[in-house]
């Protein structure tokens, strides 16, 4: 990296601008102990998704749209860290093997707009949601009967703050059939986090997730019979449940150390001086 980059981004953080990221550790008081430069989850495949109060009925022109909202429960398939986790618990399809789980449960509100006439391309923007992170000494999660997914310690949490999708319809409008295939990008907020097993914080941080929306059939892919003891029911066409694959990724923001601050002073020092001299 040449000096002006870095010089560049040193005064950036000294100005307001975005704080240097740092990884975290989590401590899964279980054989594997502290995982080291932790980073975040990738969320099973089998994760379930249901959509309630989707509504694109009569919608035949671009801009046509409908708002609803998407629950969203998944286990952990992959902790994102330079650790082993052999004693990582992955539910069916999974091996099943292992001491503890990571579990998540979120709700989103979003907004399907149709992008062209007959409604066959869909972006589902964002508005608005929340979401948990468990981990759990005592692996229950079940994807069949849509239990397990919020007990256990909450390790995480926060808001979705944006994002968007983009969908091909590949049946009749509405129902389940009309987000074939497709995915796209989540920003959020962490709001809570949890220091007995993460540290440092990273309350106050952004961050980014993907949400995907394959389509696959099982064995990948396990009906929930309901969501936080809700059943789901048969679908419908306003509400139906889907597979959905997701993750997040997490990076704490440290303050630097005060040393690592004057050498930024002194880079700083460096731009004015050498401003002086143009002028």
């Amino acid at each position: 990296m040449n000096k002006k980059l870095i010089n560049l981004s040193m005064a950036a953080v000294l100005l307001g601008g975005p704080a240097i990221g740092y990884s975290a550790t989590l401590d899964t008081f279980s054989a594997d102990g502290v995982l080291q430069n932790f980073t975040g989850f990738d969320w099973h495949s089998n994760g379930g998704g249901w959509v309630q109060g989707f509504d694109l009925t009569g919608a035949s022109k671009a801009g046509d749209s409908d708002t609803f909202t998407l629950t969203y429960q998944a286990f952990a398939g992959v902790i994102n860290t330079t650790s082993p986790t052999n004693n990582l618990f992955v539910s069916s399809p999974g091996p099943e093997t292992g001491t503890y789980e990571i579990t998540t449960f979120q709700t989103l509100t979003q907004t399907a707009i149709c992008q062209n006439d007959g409604c066959s391309s869909i972006q589902i923007i964002t508005n608005s949601g929340s979401w948990e992170i468990f981990l759990d000494s005592s692996p229950n999660a079940d994807q069949s009967t849509g239990t397990g997914f919020l007990d256990g310690v909450n390790i995480l949490s926060g808001t979705w703050d944006s994002g968007f999708s983009t969908f091909a319809a590949t049946g009749a409008i509405p129902g389940p059939a009309v987000l074939g295939t497709g995915g796209g990008f989540l920003f959020g907020t962490v709001t809570f986090t949890n220091s007995t097993y993460i540290n440092p914080a990273l309350s106050g941080t952004q961050f980014q997730a993907s949400l995907q929306f394959p389509g696959q059939s099982a064995p990948e892919y396990t009906r929930p019979a309901a969501f936080n003891g809700v059943a789901t029911g048969a679908d419908t066409a306003s509400s139906f449940v889907i597979q959905t694959d997701g993750s997040q990724g997490f990076t704490a923001a440290e303050v630097p150390e005060p040393g690592i601050l004057a050498l930024m002073g002194i880079g700083l020092l460096g731009f004015a001086f050498t401003g002086r001299r143009r002028t």
